[in-house]
């Protein structure tokens, strides 16, 4: 067993090293201010638009009677966005889990595997 997992871990890295170029292939510009804050608050906005297009989050809406919410996000100020965008942020964890996270779920999950082979 020992055996086996030292091979399939070593073809997985083996295989990551070698995919890895072709994966992450990127362009370095120059962009100015208005582009880069622009980006900022689109994505601050879709940050909002997909919040509220959460299931729960209709439930909630709807028990509220708040209606046309996709509506009211896009009439917005940009202030108003950048507020709510925050305050998505700081709502407690559970629902997402990056990428880390789910990478160190597999190395444990690794580990302990490897020590119960170890044991017998």
């Amino acid at each position: 067993m020992k055996k086996s997992l030292h091979r399939f871990l070593c073809g997985t890295l083996i295989t990551t090293f070698v995919l890895l170029p072709y994966a992450a292939q990127t362009q370095a510009a120059m962009i100015g201010s208005e582009q880069a804050i622009a980006a900022s608050k689109s994505a601050e906005r879709d940050r909002v638009r997909s919040f509220v297009a959460r299931a729960d989050v209709q439930r909630q809406l709807a028990t509220l009677g708040a209606a046309n919410a996709a509506d009211r996000v896009n009439a917005l100020t940009d202030d108003e966005v950048q507020t709510l965008a925050s305050r998505i942020d700081a709502l407690p964890a559970g629902a997402d889990i990056s990428v880390a996270a789910a990478l160190l779920i597999v190395l444990i999950l690794v580990l302990l595997v490897f020590m119960m082979d170890r044991r017998r």
